[in-house]
Parts: structure tokens; C-alpha cells; sequence
């Protein structure tokens, strides 16, 4: 027997759960590769942006280079961190004024409140992939558990329970769970990949800041 046959053959029931299933794991895929080239694209930039850093004699400059890094998270904190430097320095000019370590605090705020919006976004739809590793399982069980009772209902209205009647119940039942396996395992891998992609980027991401913060304290920030 063909699997298309195998399948054309099971129970209205299996059939709604291979659907669930089946659209879960379409859908896990479409995130895996979304992921692969948001993150990919990510990490690329931001030694890129790196390198931009660490040759640029003027950050002014740099500022509009910036610009072309959309997917750098460096990029996007450096930029936030860049235009509060410029609004605090107007207000020191039109205060009078010197700068302080409240600045400092507000700068570094300014930062991790950009690290955390980068971070939102390369986190996003990884629940997803958690949400389909975490419930594919149990309804691939659902739909086993309600194949065996109607299996053993089937069975109780024979004469007789011999394996020949018995099979084909019961492995209608158990394709729902090793359609659940199926569609689980690739999310479970790749949602524990991208977190550890994700948490890496973000260590990177940390020590950028602490430069820029060590920039600004010794100004030696260029505009």
C-alpha cells in the first residue's frame, strides 16, 4: 500500500488531525526560513557595521551610513544612541550647561531600550515554533488515543480479535502521533538554534554598548 493510499483510507477524525498538523508544520517551515535569512542577514551586517565603526573618523558620517545596515542590530542601537548624544547636546549649548553623569544614565538608557526593540523583532515568531514543538505531540496523541477507542470499539463487534483485524485500526491511530513527532522535532531544533543565535548576537550587542557608553564618557565622540 502506496502512503497516498494508506492515507486516502483513514478516519474523518485522523484526517483533521493530520490537517492541524500539516498546517503547523508549514507553517513552523515558512518561520525557519524567514528566521534563517533575518538572522543570517543580522549577524553579516553587524560585523560589517563593526568594521564601519572602528574606521570612521567622523560618527556624523557614520550616522548616515547607518542607514544602509536595515538589518544590523549595531546599526539601530548606534543610531539611537547617536541622536540622543546630539539632543543632549543642544541642551547643554542652549543651557549653558556641562555634561553629567545623569546624561550618561540617559544615553545608556536610550541604549538598551534600542537593544530591546532589536531584540523583539529577532525574537519574533519563535513562540510560534515554541507553541507548535510544544503542542504537535499531544495532538498527535488526541488523535491516536481517539483512533485506539474506536479501534477497540470496532474490534468488540467482530467474532473474533485476530491481528489481521486489529492492525489496521490500531496504525490508523498511530500515524497521528508520528505526524505529531514529525512536525515537533524540526521546531523543537531549530527554536533552540535561533534562541542561541539570538542570545549571541545580543552579548554582542552588550559590549557595543559599553564602547559607545566609553566613547561618549571620554569624549571622544566626533561629529
Amino acid at each position: 500500500m502506496t502512503l497516498f493510499n494508506f492515507l486516502s483510507q483513514v478516519s474523518p477524525m485522523a484526517e483533521a488531525v493530520l490537517g492541524v498538523l500539516l498546517f503547523l508544520s508549514a507553517l513552523s517551515w515558512g518561520i525557519v526560513l524567514y528566521k534563517f535569512y533575518i538572522v543570517s542577514k543580522s549577524v553579516r551586517e553587524n560585523k560589517q557595521f563593526i568594521k564601519a565603526f572602528k574606521r570612521t573618523d567622523r560618527f556624523s558620517k557614520l550616522y548616515q551610513e547607518a542607514g544602509e545596515y536595515r538589518k544590523s542590530t549595531l546599526a539601530f542601537i548606534f543610531r539611537a544612541g547617536y541622536e540622543k548624544v546630539l539632543a543632549l547636546k543642544d541642551k547643554l549649548m542652549v543651557t549653558g550647561g556641562r555634561g553629567s553623569e545623569m546624561d550618561l544614565d540617559v544615553i545608556h538608557r536610550t541604549l538598551i531600550q534600542a537593544l530591546q526593540e532589536e531584540q523583539g523583532r529577532l525574537e519574533g515568531y519563535l513562540p510560534v515554533l515554541a507553541t507548535t514543538a510544544n503542542i504537535s505531540p499531544f495532538i498527535g496523541l488526541f488523535g491516536t488515543v481517539w483512533g485506539i477507542i474506536h479501534a477497540f470499539r470496532d474490534i468488540s463487534h467482530q467474532a473474533s480479535a485476530s491481528i489481521a483485524s486489529v492492525a489496521p485500526g490500531i496504525a490508523d491511530a498511530l500515524v497521528t502521533t508520528a505526524a505529531g513527532l514529525f512536525t515537533a522535532i524540526p521546531a523543537v531544533i531549530f527554536y533552540n538554534y535561533y534562541l542561541q543565535k539570538v542570545r549571541q548576537m545580543q552579548g554582542v550587542s552588550d559590549t557595543f554598548i559599553l564602547e559607545m557608553l566609553n566613547v561618549v564618557s571620554e569624549e571622544r565622540w566626533k561629529d
